[in-house]
């Protein structure tokens, strides 16, 4: 029901109530660096960068993309599959179904653009991971919460290349 008046508040619609499912989240970097080292280094120096504190087995992790999935092997040689890797053209984009080492149900979609930046005469990159793809209702929403590490994923990546956490951008669906 529309409200009475047009300056009446406007109550939200309960997203999880009708069954929707979250909004992508995008997450924007822009580096000095070409293409073809920002990719190498995503797929193949994962376990140099990524966050321990964004793994099921923390410190001493070794984060892996290679032979189709990501995941990750702890210490004790315990491996989780978090992704599988639905696509790869190296230098332009990576996607990945993920599921984030939950049971098999509905994984989401990842995808990990890159795109030359203007203005760096060294050749700049700019990596945007967008996550989308998201169950409808509350399966929906406990993914959602579940991958909420990207701005703190992305700003490792970035620190990893000399430049700031910051200087990852939110482009839509953060804040939880």
């Amino acid at each position: 029901m529309e409200p009475l008046f047009s300056h009446s508040p406007r109550s939200e619609p309960n997203r999880a109530a009708h069954g929707d499912a979250p909004p992508s989240r995008v997450y924007r970097l822009e580096l000095a660096v070409p293409r073809d080292v920002v990719y190498r280094a995503f797929v193949g120096d994962a376990h140099l960068w990524w966050p321990a504190d964004s793994t099921r087995f923390g410190e001493g992790t070794h984060v892996f993309i290679e032979d189709g999935v990501v995941g990750e092997e702890g210490e004790n040689g315990e491996t989780v599959v978090w992704a599988e890797v639905r696509h790869e053209e190296p230098g332009e984009d990576i996607v990945f179904s993920w599921s984030d080492g939950a049971p098999a149900g509905s994984p989401t979609t990842v995808t990990v653009a890159l795109e030359d930046a203007s203005g760096h005469s060294a050749g700049g990159t700019v990596v945007t991971v967008t996550q989308d793809g998201w169950a409808a209702g509350s399966i929906g929403d406990a993914q959602f919460k579940r991958s909420s590490d990207w701005r703190a994923i992305l700003g490792r990546f970035a620190a990893f290349f000399g430049q700031l956490p910051e200087a990852v951008e939110e482009l839509a669906g953060g804040g939880d």
